[in-house]
C-alpha cells in the first residue's frame, strides 16, 4: 500500500535515506556513528521542512511495515528546504558538519524525485516502480526531475521505462550522474 507518509515513520525513512547518504559518501555519514546520523535525519524528518521532511514523502508498506519510500518537493525551494537543516536542535559535532547537502542537485521549475529507495529484504518486488507511478499521477501536467549515478544501470533502465529521458550531466559529492526528466502529459 502507498501512502502519505506519517511522523512516526520517521526511523524507517531515515534508515532508508541514511542507505542514499552512505552511497554518495557524505563526510557525515563517514565519519559519525551511524546511529548519531539517523537520530539527526529523523529530526529533520519531522521538526522542520527539511528535504525529507515526512510531508515530502510517500511511503510504500508491506504488512504494516515500511519497505521503501520516495521523496519530492517543489526544486524552486530545495535550498529553503536545506537551510532548514540548519534549525535543527542537533549535538555540536554534527552541526559542525553544515548542512548535509548543501549543493543545488534540482532544476528550479520541476518537481524534484530527491530520493526513493527500498530496504533490500523487498527489493525485486517493484516498489520502487510503483512509488513512482502514484507520485507521477499526483501532477500529470508537471516536468519531474531527478539525477541518476552515471553507473548505476539498473537505476536508469528502470527511469527510462517509467518515461524519463536523460537531459544533461551533474557532478555532486566526488559523483557523476545523469539529469533525467519526465514531462507530464
Amino acid at each position: 500500500m502507498i501512502r502519505k507518509a506519517r511522523p512516526e515513520d520517521k526511523y524507517r525513512i531515515a534508515e532508508l535515506i541514511y542507505i542514499i547518504w552512505n552511497d554518495m559518501e557524505l563526510r557525515m555519514v563517514k565519519e559519525l556513528p551511524k546511529k548519531k546520523v539517523i537520530r539527526a535525519m529523523e529530526r529533520s524528518i519531522v521538526d522542520v521542512q527539511y528535504r525529507d521532511y515526512y510531508e515530502h514523502v510517500y511511503v510504500y508498506e508491506v504488512d504494516g511495515e515500511v519497505a521503501g519510500c520516495l521523496v519530492s518537493y517543489p526544486a524552486d525551494r530545495e535550498l529553503e528546504f536545506e537551510r532548514n537543516w540548519e534549525k535543527l536542535d542537533l549535538p555540536d559535532d554534527i552541526k559542525a558538519y553544515g548542512t548535509p547537502l548543501p549543493v543545488k542537485e534540482a532544476r528550479d521549475g520541476e518537481i524534484y524525485i530527491e530520493s526513493v529507495a527500498t530496504f533490500s529484504e523487498y527489493r525485486g518486488q517493484g516498489i520502487a516502480s510503483k512509488l513512482f507511478k502514484h507520485v507521477l499521477e499526483t501532477d500529470t501536467n508537471a516536468t519531474w526531475g531527478l539525477i541518476c549515478e552515471k553507473d548505476n544501470y539498473g537505476a536508469q533502465r528502470l527511469y527510462e521505462k517509467l518515461g524519463f529521458k536523460v537531459d544533461g550531466e551533474t557532478e555532486l559529492y566526488g559523483h557523476k550522474y545523469n539529469r533525467m526528466v519526465y514531462r507530464g502529459e
